[in-house]
């Protein structure tokens, strides 16, 4: 693949950089296409246990490439349906791929998460931030469009309508010691750490049954739109089914015999 890089080692940790550094990893077509075939290849992969997603460079992705764009807006160009049939044909799509990939995931903010970008380092399970990384919604001042790629949905969960309206509409840097802060990201690291700090949580993650991550996953982002009682409910469907597995079995029974 010509727009992304992919490694896998012998853990079982997929490395997927996005590999545009001369335009800070933006967008294309061509890069989305990619992303599309390299997440649903790698989730159908059962060698691969945890995902890491990061950007080559100084960046870790700019948003949406604007220099992609053919034609000037205007002119009798219909711009609002083109960027939405490029939104449903391979950006979207991307995104839902991202956040349903069937094994752990963790972002390595390594510079700028901007626009579309942002939503991208927010989708993971775990989000690290290095020293030199920020995130800026830029969509709406910038562009005056609302932001997209998850971003409103991410948000609002972890920050809160205020603070997402804020960072929304206002389109401020958000420094790493600010990520941490808000909860955006779970560490913040020295930047020549980053990835192996990455790799090491990614390593411990593929110990975890993927069942038990996606289960996890789907428990938390559900919770803000349930009641106590239908989230503890839920959480008791899983455990009927994570109990019964051999993960849960056998390490019972290495805690009985200790």
């Amino acid at each position: 693949m010509e727009h992304i890089a992919i490694t896998i080692n012998d853990k079982g940790v997929a490395l997927l950089e996005l590999n545009r550094p001369q335009v800070l990893n933006s967008l294309n077509q061509a890069l989305l296409r990619e992303m599309i075939k390299a997440l649903q290849e790698l989730g159908a992969n059962p060698e691969v246990k945890a995902l890491i997603v990061t950007g080559r460079g100084k960046g870790f992705c700019a948003g949406a490439d604007l220099t992609a764009v053919t034609e000037p807006p205007g002119a009798g160009i219909d711009m609002g349906k083109q960027v939405s049939e490029s939104m449903a044909a391979t950006f979207n799509p991307m995104m839902e791929l991202l956040y349903t990939f069937p094994r752990p995931v963790v972002s390595a903010i390594n510079g700028i998460a901007a626009g579309g970008g942002a939503g991208i380092a927010l989708c993971a399970d775990i989000v690290l931030a290095a020293k030199s990384s920020a995130l800026k919604v830029v969509q709406v001042p910038q562009l005056g469009i609302a932001a997209d790629l998850g971003a409103n949905w991410l948000l609002s969960r972890i920050i809160g309508r205020s603070r997402a309206l804020g960072a929304c509409l206002t389109g401020t840097t958000i420094a790493p010691e600010q990520l941490m802060a808000w909860g955006l990201a779970w560490e913040c690291v020295d930047n020549q750490l980053l990835l192996g700090r990455a790799q090491e949580i990614a390593t411990q993650l593929a110990r975890v049954p993927a069942a038990t991550v996606i289960a996890t996953r789907s428990l938390v982002d559900r919770a803000p739109a349930s009641s106590f009682e239908a989230s503890i409910e839920e959480e008791r469907q899983h455990q009927e089914q994570l109990c019964n597995a051999p993960f849960f079995i056998d390490s019972v029974a290495g805690f009985l015999q200790r």
